[in-house]
C-alpha cells in the first residue's frame, strides 16, 4: 500500500466520525440528500462532462441568499442552495482563473462544481490540465467539531492548519501527496461563514487540478494556477454570500 493510498484509507474510516459534512471535505459519507423538485440527474447538456453524470443535474442561474437567510436555505433545500453557490461568483472570474469554456453543474443534488474546459489546449497545442472548485454549504456542522474530530486522531491531526480568509476563520485539511506537483493536487478550504468557529455554519470549498486528458493519472502538473486561484476566488463568494 503506497502512502497516498493509505492516507486515502484513514480519510475513509474518519468519514464515520464527520457524519453530516459531505464529500468536499476529505473522507465523509456521501451525500444523502437527493434532487427535488427543482431537477432530475441528466446525462445530458453540461452533466454529460460531469466525473458522475448520473448524480448531475443542470446548473440554473439563481440569485443567492446570503447570511443567515442563505444557512436557513441550506438547511431546508441543499439543492437551491447549491443553483445559489454556482451562480454566486461573476462569470467573469471564472474565465479569468479557470479560462474559456468553463461550465458548472449540480453534482449529488447539494455541491457546486464549476470545471475548465477539458478540451483546452495550451499556446503549444497540447490539453490543459483541469481546475475544478467544489463548493458547499453546511447550516449545521461547525469548524470547531470539525477540528476536535480531526485532531483526536493521530492520523489526521498533522493535516490540519488554520488561516484567515477574509477576515473568516479557515480549516485546511490536506496532506503534502495534496501539494506535491503531482497527480491531483488540491485545496481543501472548511470557512466558519459566521467569523465564530465554534457557531454552526460552514462552507467548505475544494480547489483541485488534474493532468491534462490522455495523460497518466499521476503525471506531473504545474499546480501556479491553483496555488494563484484559492484565495480570490474563495473570497469572491464570501463577498457575495456572507459580507
Amino acid at each position: 500500500m503506497n502512502r497516498r493510498h493509505a492516507i486515502h484509507v484513514a480519510l475513509a474510516a474518519l468519514g464515520a466520525l464527520l457524519a453530516g459534512c459531505t464529500s468536499v471535505v476529505p473522507g465523509s459519507p456521501a451525500p444523502q440528500s437527493s434532487p427535488t423538485e427543482q431537477g432530475k440527474p441528466t446525462k445530458d447538456g453540461s452533466c454529460a462532462r460531469s466525473e458522475s453524470p448520473d448524480r448531475c443535474v443542470e446548473w440554473q442561474d439563481t440569485k443567492p441568499k446570503t447570511g443567515q437567510e442563505l444557512l436557513a436555505q441550506a438547511a431546508q433545500d441543499p439543492l437551491a442552495t447549491a443553483q445559489m453557490l454556482c451562480s454566486a461568483v461573476p462569470a467573469s472570474v471564472w474565465d479569468r482563473h479557470l479560462g474559456a469554456g468553463n461550465y458548472r453543474v449540480i453534482n449529488d443534488g447539494q455541491t457546486c462544481t464549476i470545471s475548465s474546459d477539458d478540451t483546452a489546449k495550451t499556446s503549444d497545442g497540447k490539453y490543459a490540465p483541469v481546475l475544478e472548485v467544489q463548493a458547499f454549504l453546511s447550516a449545521s456542522d461547525s469548524i470547531a467539531r470539525d477540528l476536535q474530530i480531526l485532531r483526536s486522531r493521530k492520523d489526521t491531526a498533522a493535516m490540519v492548519t488554520e488561516l484567515s480568509l477574509a477576515g473568516k476563520p479557515v480549516m485546511r485539511v490536506g496532506d503534502r501527496d495534496d501539494a506535491n506537483g503531482t497527480g491531483r493536487d488540491t485545496e481543501q478550504l472548511s470557512i466558519a461563514v459566521l467569523g465564530d468557529v465554534a457557531k454552526p455554519g460552514v462552507l467548505r470549498i475544494r480547489h483541485s487540478m488534474r493532468p491534462p486528458r490522455g495523460q497518466p493519472t499521476e503525471a506531473p502538473i504545474d499546480r501556479s494556477k491553483l496555488d494563484t486561484m484559492r484565495d480570490p476566488v474563495t473570497t469572491e463568494f464570501l463577498k457575495v454570500l456572507f459580507p
